[in-house]
C-alpha cells in the first residue's frame, strides 16, 4: 500500500535510531545446523498453505516440493509454486543476503543468543518446530477439554506473541489465564535465523537476524476466506547496523498451467499480481488471478526530528523476472539478487517503462513493472507494452515485491506484514478485477487491526446413535437438538445450540467492520 502517516495498530516493536551502539562491523560467524524439517498447514479457511522455518513458503523439503500452496483447496489447484522471504542489507559496503528460491535456503531453526550466535551453532534441531493453534483449540480448552499440544507448550520464552490473562506479562501460564496472541481462527508461529549456516549460493556472510514469524487467516465466506497473512519480525543481533536493508517476498506463481502467465502492478494499492494470458487455463479452466500486498513495511525516520517524525513504507517497488537466461531471468547470485529487490535488472541495468522494461531504453526509469490494468488496456501492461506493439509472449514468470531501503540499527526489529489475495472471475480479466476487490477487503481488515468477527461456534454433538452413552435433546432446550435416527446400517449425528451458546435459538450477533457504511 502506500506510504502511511498514522499508527499502526500491529507495530509492537520499532525501535528506529534508538538501537544499540554498534559492536563491531565483524560478520556472524555461520553455524553448522542442519536445515529444519518441520513444516505445519494454514488451512482453517478456504485456502491450503504449508509453511516450512526454512525462508520458504509453501516449498520446502521432500514431502512437499512445490505446490504447497492451494486455492480453493478442495479443487487441489494451485496459483503458486514457490514463496519466500528475501532479507538484503549492507554492512560498511558488503553486501550480505539471505534469499533463496527452491534450494540453499539462508534460514535455520531457532533464535539468536546476545552473543548474535544460535543458541547451539552446531545444531538447531531443539528448536526445528512449527506450532499451530486455532480458536477452535482455545474455546476447547476454556470448554473443559484438554489442551492441545501446541496451545499447552507455547512457545512465549522464544518470542512467541501471548495475550495476558494473569497480570505477569512475562510468562505464559494457561491454567492462569495467559492465550496464544494469535490473529484470526488460526495461527501458526516460528522462529528462524540466517547464521545456522553458511550462504554459499549467495556468497554472503549472514547478515545477524533472528526472524520470528505469525502467519494466520480467517475462516470466512467472503474474500477474506481465500487469503492468507503472515508477519515477519526481523531483529537485527549482528552487532553492526545494517544499512541499505531491503525486504522482499518472492513468488514463483505458476497460476495453474505455468506456462502462460502475465504479471502485472498496482502502485497505489502496492500489490503484486500474476493473471492468465488467455481466457482458458490446462488446469483451472476460468483462470483466476491472485496477488501480494504488504500491508505494513518498515518504520523510517520521516524529516529531521527522528524521534516523532515517522513513516511507514509500503512496496516500494515490483520486479519480474522469467524462468530464461540473462539479466531479467532467474537471478542465480546474491548480487542479482539484490539487484532486483531493488528495482533493477539482474546485472544492474535500471528498469524502464514500456515493452518488456529491460529492452525499451527510451522509456522512462521506473519502479514498478506493468502499473497499466489490462482490464481497460492501460499501457504499460503485458497486455499494452507500448509503442505499438503487441502483447508480450506470456511464460513462466516469477516476481518480487520490494519495501526499503531502510537502516536496521543494532538492537532494533521491525514487522513486516503481507497477504496472498485471490480473485476468481469469469474470464482472466474479470479476475484481475475480483482480485483489486479482495485486496481492498484485506486493506480494510488490516486497518481495522484484523479485529474481525468470528464465525460462530460449531454447534454441540447431541446424539451419536452409534455410542454408548447419548445426550438427550431437553438438555439443549426446546428445537436446539433433534433426535437422531438410525436406520440401514447408517448412524445420524444430531447437533444443536445449548443455552449457553452464543448462537442459541439460530441467533448471532457480532459487530463486523465490513457491513459498516
Amino acid at each position: 500500500m502506500a506510504r502511511m502517516r498514522y499508527s499502526l495498530l500491529l507495530t509492537l516493536v520499532a525501535l528506529i535510531g534508538a538501537g544499540q551502539t554498534a559492536r563491531a562491523q565483524t560478520a556472524p560467524a555461520p553455524g553448522s545446523c542442519t536445515f529444519g524439517i518441520s513444516e505445519a498447514n494454514l488451512d482453517v479457511n478456504n485456502v491450503f498453505a504449508k509453511v516450512f522455518n526454512t525462508g520458504s513458503l509453501f516449498f520446502g523439503n521432500t514431502t512437499t516440493a512445490g505446490d504447497g500452496y492451494l486455492v480453493p483447496k478442495e479443487s487441489g489447484h494451485s496459483p503458486i509454486f514457490a514463496s519466500g522471504i528475501w532479507i538484503a542489507g549492507q554492512v560498511g559496503g558488503e553486501l550480505r543476503i539471505a534469499a533463496a528460491t527452491y534450494s540453499g535456503f539462508n534460514f535455520w531453526p531457532g533464535p539468536l543468543g546476545a552473543d548474535g550466535r544460535p543458541v547451539n551453532p552446531a545444531s538447531c534441531a531443539a528448536f526445528d518446530r512449527i506450532y499451530s493453534v486455532t480458536r477452535n483449540d482455545i474455546l476447547s480448552y476454556e470448554g473443559g477439554n484438554s489442551a492441545s499440544a501446541d496451545l499447552a507448550q507455547w512457545p512465549a520464552e522464544l518470542g512467541a506473541p501471548v495475550r495476558d490473562g494473569d497480570g505477569n506479562p512475562n510468562n505464559y501460564d494457561l491454567a492462569a489465564g495467559d492465550r496464544p496472541d494469535i490473529i484470526g481462527d488460526q495461527g501458526i508461529w516460528w522462529v528462524m535465523n540466517d547464521v545456522g549456516g553458511p550462504h554459499t549460493a549467495n556468497a554472503s556472510s549472514p547478515l545477524g537476524i533472528e526472524v520470528q514469524v505469525l502467519a494466520w487467516a480467517f475462516s470466512r465466506s467472503d474474500g477474506i476466506g481465500n487469503t492468507t497473512f503472515y508477519k515477519y519480525r526481523v531483529i537485527n543481533k549482528s552487532g553492526s547496523d545494517i544499512t541499505n536493508t531491503y525486504v522482499s517476498v518472492f513468488s514463483d506463481p505458476d497460476l495453474g498451467d505455468a506456462v502462460d502467465d502475465y504479471v502485472g502492478s498496482d502502485p497505489e494499492a502496492g500489490l503484486g499480481f500474476v493473471y492468465n494470458a488467455d481466457n482458458l487455463d490446462a488446469v483451472y479452466g476460468v483462470p483466476p488471478a491472485i496477488g501480494y500486498d504488504f500491508f505494513q513495511g518498515p518504520i523510517v525516520p520521516d524529516g529531521p526530528d527522528e524521534g516523532t517524525d515517522l513513516d511507514t513504507l509500503g512496496t516500494s517497488s515490483f520486479m519480474y523476472f522469467t524462468n530464461i537466461g540473462g539479466p531479467s531471468g532467474d537471478p542465480g547470485t546474491g548480487v542479482a539478487r539484490y539487484n532486483f529487490m531493488r528495482a533493477l535488472w539482474g546485472d544492474g541495468t535500471v528498469m524502464r517503462a514500456f515493452g518488456n522494461g529491460y529492452e525499451q531504453p527510451q522509456g522512462e526509469i521506473t519502479q514498478f513493472a506493468f502499473p497499466g490494468d489490462p482490464v481497460r488496456n492501460l499501457a504499460w501492461s503485458e497486455f499494452n507494452p507500448g509503442g505499438g506493439q503487441p502483447a508480450l509472449a506470456p511464460n513462466d514468470r516469477r516476481f518480487l515485491i520490494n519495501t526499503g531501503p531502510f537502516t536496521l540499527t543494532n538492537g532494533s526489529s521491525q514487522d513486516i506484514v503481507f497477504g496472498i489475495v485471490f480473485g476468481q472471475g469469469t474470464s482472466n480479466l474479470s479476475s484481475v478485477t475480483a482480485l483489486r476487490a479482495a485486496d481492498l477487503l484485506a486493506q480494510t481488515a488490516y486497518d481495522a487491526g484484523f479485529q474481525l468477527p468470528p464465525p460462530p461456534p460449531p454447534p454441540d454433538l447431541c446424539r451419536d446413535e452409534a455410542a454408548t452413552t447419548t445426550t438427550t435433546a431437553d438438555d439443549f432446550g426446546s428445537g436446539q437438538c433433534l433426535e437422531g435416527v438410525s436406520q440401514d446400517g447408517q448412524a445420524t449425528l444430531v447437533f444443536g445450540y445449548p443455552p449457553t451458546s452464543p448462537s442459541y435459538l439460530a441467533q448471532y450477533e457480532v459487530f463486523d467492520v465490513f457491513l459498516t457504511g
